[in-house]
């Protein structure tokens, strides 16, 4: 029975680690190659190898012919292993800080993403369907549209963001523009200066994918914003969501050390 068991966990794993691994694949053949594509494919093949017996097998013979090169093989399970617990911490509490009910009618702050010449890119697109949503929702809510204008970009992501949002019937009044912003960071520090510029609510809504939302929440602790904040996510495609979730690993760190 306990064999079973195991051989079951087995199984369930490596189908997992066989599919995510796909997915990384398909998001590096697309040309989406970040750290997160590419240390979630590593992860996933290690994974695989661990999963498959035979495989494992052969990378414990491989490798026990001498003291160092059983050291390197230990060392690279370790470093493995320690790598996928931390992701799957982090992604716990991204899914926490995720979930968090905004106050009635607060502030949306909607995080910009890449402007493409045809319009709002996919990840931008999706935020403004999320912000459209929401302030459809809640009629005396006001939102600060944060994004500046990349050298690769026709306008600023604010611009575009108000653009699509009156186009779907959301009021011009309600839609502030903050468009000096290029990072994370700058888009909460610029759109508070907004906020107090025009006496808006203070208590805020994000909205930014959910896999965006823990280091946005980093962000706002450290730059002292001590009122409510809530979420709206926007639907990630889970195409790219792994990816992305990976590189938030990464990210999170250098935020946290490195502001």
């Amino acid at each position: 029975m306990k064999d079973i068991i195991i051989l079951t966990l087995r199984t369930a794993v490596g189908v997992c680690a066989a599919g995510l691994l796909l997915i990384f694949l398909i998001n590096i053949l697309s040309s989406i190659t970040n750290v997160g594509s590419i240390a979630g494919a590593i992860a996933c093949f290690w994974i695989l190898c661990m999963t498959i017996a035979p495989v494992h097998e052969w990378l414990v013979q491989l490798f026990s012919h001498t003291v160092a090169t059983r050291f390197i093989y230990r060392f690279v399970c370790v470093c493995m292993a320690v790598f996928i617990a931390y992701g799957a911490a982090v992604t716990a509490a991204m899914a926490v800080c995720a979930s968090v009910k905004p106050k009635e009618n607060a502030t949306v702050i909607v995080l910009g993403a890449q402007v493409k010449n045809g319009g709002p890119s996919t990840m931008l697109r999706g935020r403004i369907l999320a912000a459209e949503t929401y302030l459809k929702q809640h009629p005396d809510a006001k939102a600060v549209l944060s994004g500046g204008k990349g050298e690769d970009e026709a306008i600023s992501e604010a611009l575009c963001m108000y653009n699509e949002l009156v186009k779907s019937g959301i009021d011009g009044d309600r839609l502030y523009l903050e468009d000096k912003s290029t990072n994370t960071t700058e888009n909460f520090k610029f759109s508070q200066e907004v906020i107090e510029k025009n006496g808006l609510n203070k208590d805020l809504v994000v909205v930014t994918d959910g896999f965006h939302q823990l280091r946005a929440r980093i962000i706002i602790h450290q730059l002292g914003i001590k009122e409510s904040v809530g979420t709206c996510n926007a639907d990630t495609s889970f195409l790219y969501l792994p990816t992305f979730v990976v590189r938030e690993w990464f990210a999170l760190p250098f935020q946290v050390l490195f502001r």
